[in-house]
Order: structure tokens, then C-alpha cells, then sequence
């Protein structure tokens, strides 16, 4: 299972309900990129820029976007094609918008999208709540960042154990 799960969003940006998601956000980033595993970040064009936590671990250049599912972006989408998921993980905002379209998107192309529920925000609770269960009804797994990391990792015999450890307690 570690090498099937990707992951795929839009960072956090900074704005005080998104704070907790965005700390949980770079937990699960780093301990992606100790897994190995590959990366695609985009950014809602006139939205302004990721925040610095997230853009600060990042390889590479997030993908400038219009479209509110990251699937409808022909430069996403010709990416998303060359990993060739099975599994998605997706994080970011806004919850109700950019990534419900994505995940749905995701379920047509016969992806397993999970989503990390702690690392999703939208600027009013109540479209975050109902952006929650509409994926849940559509067939999205729910999950924590928390959570992900440990079904990837799978068992604390794991040769990265004590290094993803040291990124969950941090």
C-alpha cells in the first residue's frame, strides 16, 4: 500500500480557520516525502499564493489553476496522468469547492480518494460539514492526516518508523 497513495490539493492558505488544517497539512506533506511518495500542489489563480509552511516543503512548482477541480486543468491533468494514481489523498481549501469537484472528479477517473478532513477548511463551518458528508455519500473515504499516515506506513516495523514518529509528535 505505501507506494499506491497520492497526494493532491491545494495547500491551506493562511486564514485563522485554516491554521490547525495547515499544521496537520505539512505533518502529512513531510511524511509523504519520507515515504517517497509523489507530490502535486496547485493554486487557484487570483487567489493569491500558498503559505509559506507548505510552500517551504515542496520540490515543485505548484500548477496555476482557473478551473475549481484540479482535474479540469489541462497542466494538472496531464501531471495527475503521468503518476497514474490508484489512491488519492487530497488536502486544502476551499472544502465545499476546489476539493469536493477534485474528489468527485477523482471517483469518475476510478480513483480511491481519501480525504484528510483535518487538512480541508472552508471560511464557514457549516460548507466544510456538508462538503464532508456529500464526499462521504459519493464514496470518499474520510480520514486524518494522522490517520493516513499510518495506514501508509502500515506497521511500526516500517524502516521509516521512528522518522514519521518524530514528524506525528512534532
Amino acid at each position: 500500500m505505501p507506494n499506491s497513495h497520492r497526494f493532491s490539493g491545494e495547500a491551506c492558505k493562511a486564514h485563522t480557520k485554516c491554521r490547525r488544517g495547515s499544521e496537520n497539512s505539512v505533518k502529512l506533506i513531510k511524511a509523504y516525502k519520507v515515504f517517497g511518495l509523489p507530490i502535486l500542489i496547485t493554486e487557484q489563480k487570483k487567489l493569491g499564493d500558498t503559505i509559506e509552511e507548505i510552500k517551504s516543503l515542496i520540490d515543485v512548482k505548484p500548477i496555476q489553476k482557473m478551473s475549481f477541480s484540479c482535474l479540469r486543468c489541462e497542466d494538472f491533468y496531464r501531471e495527475f496522468k503521468k503518476v497514474s494514481p490508484k489512491k488519492v489523498a487530497l488536502i486544502g481549501i476551499e472544502a465545499h469547492i476546489c476539493v469536493l469537484q477534485t474528489a468527485l472528479d477523482l471517483l469518475k477517473e476510478g480513483c480511491e480518494v481519501y480525504v484528510a478532513v483535518d487538512c480541508v477548511g472552508s471560511r464557514k463551518s457549516v460548507d466544510k460539514d456538508v462538503a464532508i458528508m456529500r464526499m462521504m455519500q459519493e464514496g470518499v473515504k474520510l480520514c486524518t492526516a494522522e490517520s493516513l499516515i499510518y495506514e501508509i506506513m502500515e506497521t511500526a516495523e516500517h524502516e521509516k518508523f521512528k522518522e514519521i514518529l518524530e514528524i506525528v509528535k512534532g
